[in-house]
Formats: structure tokens, sequence, C-alpha cells
């Protein structure tokens, strides 16, 4: 007989030692990834310092650019690039090493190794668990894609390039050029 692999839930992992790279959850299955590149970093770090002050300016929540657990369900936990929790889905939660639910932002900075991973797998879980907007950015293209939550489904807002302001719903008045991270 067989062994049966058991699936895993955030309370499984919770208390483990920080590793270097990201660990999440996919339907029960630990994924493991090794810590993303300096281009990667560094198109984190820019996105990051022209959209946190925009937030803290607006008091309008509370924007991470670290890792934080994202707990969507029992087996399904992501440590997006960059998230965006507005003041209403923050009320009445704490923010330890995790947060239970649906961000309103999630975005997250494709590399060649995780792209179907961010599209497909990410695309569908943050779709069904609510995240409001996910935006998908392509260092190798150059350009960011946004998402936005209508009746359950993504729609897509655009494809925004250089010279071509990222428009967003969750985010209203933001004026970030893709120049600027890229």
């Amino acid at each position: 007989m067989g062994a049966v692999a058991k699936k895993l839930t955030w309370d499984d992992i919770k208390h483990w030692p920080e590793f270097h790279g990201r660990t999440e959850l996919v339907n029960g299955e630990l994924v493991m990834s090794p810590v993303p590149g300096g281009r990667h970093q560094r198109i984190c770090t820019d996105l990051g310092a022209e959209i946190r002050p925009y937030v803290r300016r607006n008091d309008l929540g509370q924007f991470f650019s670290s890792p934080l657990h994202i707990v969507l369900d029992e087996g399904v936990d992501y440590e997006p690039d960059l998230c965006f929790l507005s003041k209403a889905r923050l009320k009445g939660k704490s923010i330890g090493a995790a947060f239970h639910g649906a961000p309103d932002l999630i975005i997250e900075v494709m590399s060649a190794s995780n792209r179907k991973h961010d599209t497909v797998t990410k695309f569908r879980h943050y779709q069904k668990y609510g995240v409001r907007e996910y935006w998908l950015v392509d260092p190798k293209t150059e350009h960011i894609d946004v998402w936005f939550l209508e009746e359950g489904k993504y729609v897509s807002l655009g494809t925004f390039g250089r010279g071509q302001p990222v428009l967003t719903r969750v985010l209203k008045g933001l004026r970030l050029d893709p120049a600027q991270v890229f």
C-alpha cells in the first residue's frame, strides 16, 4: 500500500522557521520558491515606493511590500510580492505573520520560473477568494496587466506600458507610469 500525503494548512506551517525564499500552500501542497533575483526585487521596491506614499497620504489602509502570508482558505496560502488592505478589509482583523482573508489588491512580479503559477494558479485563487484587483507585472515585456473583480470574475482593465498610466479601481487617483518601475 502506498503512502498517503497529508494536505497541509496554515496551522501546520505557521511556526516553521523562516526560509530563504517563498513558502506557499496551493490546495494543501507546499510550494517553495527561491529568493527572487535583483531585478525582480528592484521592481517590487520601486512599486512600493510609488504606491505606499499614496496609500498613507490618503489614509486608505495598509500597503505591504515585504512578505506577508495571505491565508485565503485552509490549504491556500500565498506570499504575494505586494498587497494592499483597505481600512474596510482591516476592520476588526489583526495582522501578525499572516492576514486571513482576501486583500483588496495583490501585485505579483512574474519571473520565467513562475509565469504559469502567477497567471493561472494564483489568478484562479485570487479570483475565487475575492481579491478585488490583481496586477501581473511582467519585467520581460515591461507591462502591467490589471484585472478587476466584477460579479465574481476578473475583467481586464488593460495592459499598461511606458507612458500609459496604470488604470486602477482600488487605488483611485493613483498616477503610476510603468516607466517609473521598469
